[in-house]
């Protein structure tokens, strides 16, 4: 499927392992085909944060990859993560999604840019183009807070857009009002189309208020129908519903993005489990599952958001 131009809602897929800590195949396969049975929701987002991609390995990665593809129809992107350590390993794990059937890569910083990358501009371009040429597949750029050091200046965003026509979009997570602005202010001025998705989940309707195509996000996994009821509010300038799917998805936010941040995808994970959409919520080493204190926080939260009936409603049904 060509993503050139393409919005609306991107789920950041999880990925269920078994008891065990194998892939857990049959549960996979279910989530994304769960997903892209949503209206409004266009892409899956594979191999991601979200998917704990660093914790799978090579062979693994691929799995999730052709899994996808042979569960999406048509009418579903298939976007498959490029997480690594370096140039080499970027390249390779490119290519192998491009072989497993991804339409396009979602290209992370590797971690060593966090040490200064800003000042050598070069060394981002020429990481970018590596990937791109290796993989051969339409480029999503990940651009991240400028508080982490991953975060791409103005104009490194401009020249890899400019010098690199394979990028097809942005999932913006810069965090702050200011930093979003600025991406879509360069994305206006290219004169060609590339997709902006927000990533900031805390501040959704206020980054899609201010222009955007859609929304890339884990929480899509959990919350997809709310994610695509605020972007359609906000595509017809319907702004009272756009804060009324803002309202329900609170409660989420608020559950899922908190200290500490590495159990932010675990938490989404515990979600699935509790609406009965995943057979084993568990994450993988050294993740540990939640405590039962915090599944219920992320029950009520549930609830509140109207994904979850009440224990008085099921007892009702009964």
């Amino acid at each position: 499927m060509d993503l050139t131009g393409i919005g609306g809602v991107w789920p950041a897929t999880l990925t269920p392992f078994t008891p065990e800590g194998a892939l857990d195949e049959g549960a996979l396969c279910a989530h994304f085909a769960h997903l892209a049975a949503i209206p409004g929701v266009r892409a899956l987002v594979v191999n991601g944060h979200a998917g704990e991609a660093t914790a799978l390995d090579l062979a693994e990665r691929h799995r999730v990859v052709a899994l996808a593809r042979a569960t999406l129809g048509a009418e579903t992107g298939l976007v498959a993560g490029v997480a690594a350590e370096n140039t080499r390993q970027a390249c390779a794990l490119a290519r192998d999604a491009a072989e497993a059937g991804a339409d396009a890569l979602l290209l992370f910083p590797p971690p060593a840019f966090a040490g200064g990358s800003a000042a050598r501009p070069e060394a981002i371009l020429a990481f970018a183009r590596a990937v791109a040429e290796a993989g051969g597949k339409p480029l999503v750029l990940f651009q991240l807070s400028r508080a982490s050091g991953l975060g791409y200046t103005a104009e490194t965003l401009r020249r890899l857009c400019t010098e690199i026509p394979s990028v097809i979009a942005v999932k913006e997570g810069s965090d702050l009002p200011a930093g979003y602005d600025e991406t879509r202010a360069v994305l206006a001025a290219l004169g060609r189309p590339v997709t902006l998705l927000t990533s900031n989940n805390t501040a959704l309707l206020g980054t899609l208020a201010c222009g955007g195509d859609g929304i890339l996000s884990g929480l899509g996994s959990v919350a997809a129908p709310l994610l695509v009821d605020l972007d359609a509010a906000i595509r017809r300038g319907d702004l009272a519903a756009a804060r009324a799917a803002h309202e329900r998805m609170l409660p989420l936010v608020r559950a899922f993005y908190r200290a500490p941040g590495m159990d932010i995808h675990n938490r989404m994970k515990t979600a699935l489990h509790l609406m009965g959409l995943l057979p084993h919520p568990e994450p993988r080493p050294p993740l540990q599952p939640l405590m039962a204190e915090e599944r219920a926080a992320i029950g009520a939260a549930l609830r509140e958001a109207g994904l979850l009936p009440s224990p008085a409603s099921r007892c009702e049904a009964v």
